[in-house]
């Protein structure tokens, strides 16, 4: 009888250590997240220091597992699965083909340099609200921006008169199908233009197809095209940068102070990411320097001739890609008549 009692007890201490086993792992919740980011590179340590935050800022009772190199699909394929909730999370470019205004997210000079980008690209800032206001109905939240650096313009042969924004260049530069922003914005600036597939790129450049390219970063060019490469010119067309976005039903089902933790994280992460990327842009342009590319930038006030020059004669001819309600916001955060 007592041997039997003292089994009863030890069954009783097994199941309520049980209990309070299954009532933490009940307690914790593991949200997947999809990135495009190679495993080593610094947009997947930006995805695990944000998994950190969130795990340190709520206790453990959140936890982010990230998946790397596109694991669980193509980006554009991750985007829908997070609108539905078969994916949690993604730190990735916004798709265009859900809304057309998402092309906000590069619209040329709707911001001139990293201080402009990064007040427009935080909470209450003109373009994370415009994207916001356009992700609502689509059931994602944006809760941050990792950025990849300042678009330009790289040629295979040298750019004369870059600084005359009304010279006639004879260069034809590549723009992606469908690429009317920088088309538009290409042909302004007094170069030709011509639509060429990604793949066909570098041979395009290196066989005079085409004599350059536009929409990519410093270090995209390093990577892609640095032998074929002559000329780097710094225009700030636009940031580019990958968002952190999450469904809306699974962000509203966490606790107000969760929901918090993990908006403050995606904003920490955007914030150092902010500081590093200008380095990383500048590093960049030195290594052009230094492999005898010639580099031209320009200075913030010939950067807001520049952005005065395409908002006034660019953007009238590419209104539709936003609608007109969506460039009027934008126009009035700027102060563009």
């Amino acid at each position: 009888m007592r041997h039997h009692a003292k089994k009863l007890a030890n069954y009783a201490l097994v199941a309520a250590t049980a209990a309070v086993l299954m009532g933490g792992s009940v307690q914790a919740e593991t949200l997947r997240l999809s990135t495009l980011k190679k495993p080593g590179s610094e947009g997947e340590a930006a995805a695990l220091r944000f998994a950190d935050l969130v795990e340190q800022g709520t206790d453990g009772r959140i936890k982010i597992k990230v998946y790397p190199a596109s694991q669980l699909g193509d980006w554009t394929e991750v985007y829908e699965q997070v609108i539905q909730g078969a994916v949690d999370m993604a730190m990735q470019p916004l798709a265009t083909s859900s809304d057309k205004r998402l092309a906000i997210t590069w619209f040329p000079y709707a911001f001139i340099d990293y201080d402009t980008a990064r007040e427009s690209l935080s909470p209450n800032g003109a373009v994370f609200s415009i994207v916001s206001d356009v992700l609502e109905p689509q059931g994602l939240t944006p809760l941050g921006v990792f950025g990849a650096g300042m678009g330009g313009a790289g040629f295979a042969k040298p750019v004369e008169n870059v600084k005359d924004f009304d010279a006639k260049h004879d260069l034809k530069v590549r723009v992606w199908p469908g690429g009317i922003t920088h088309r538009v914005l290409l042909e302004r600036l007094g170069y030709n233009t011509a639509t060429v597939p990604w793949a066909e790129l570098y041979t395009g450049m290196q066989t005079g197809v085409v004599d350059g390219q536009v929409g990519g970063t410093a270090n995209m060019t390093l990577e892609s095209f640095e032998d074929i490469t002559r000329t780097w010119v710094q225009y700030n067309t636009h940031f580019e940068g990958d968002w952190f976005i999450v469904n809306s039903a699974t962000y509203a089902n966490l606790e107000d102070k969760d929901r918090k933790v993990l908006l403050e994280a995606a904003q920490q992460v955007s914030a150092e990411r902010f500081e590093d990327v200008a380095a990383a842009d500048a590093a960049a342009l030195a290594t052009m320097r230094e492999a005898g590319i010639d580099v031209v930038t320009f200075d913030k006030t010939e950067l807001e001739e520049l952005a005065a020059i395409v908002r006034r004669d660019v953007w009238p001819n590419i209104a539709d890609e936003l609608g007109e309600e969506t460039l009027g916001k934008l126009k009035a955060s700027l102060g563009v008549e």
